[in-house]
């Protein structure tokens, strides 16, 4: 398998993790957000910070 193949691969399962909508509730909120959207949020904050 050649690196390009092995970065390829890598990438298309880091972009199907972020694709991914978690099951979760908070005081009634049912979480319909893919994991995408909170980490371009937590991205955008960090920037902010610095």
């Amino acid at each position: 398998m050649s690196e390009e193949s092995k970065g390829a691969q890598t990438l298309e399962c880091v972009v199907n993790w972020l694709k991914v909508t978690d099951s979760w509730v908070i005081k009634g909120y049912e979480n319909k957000l893919p994991r995408m959207v909170y980490a371009v949020l937590g991205f955008i904050l960090l920037l902010l910070i610095l």
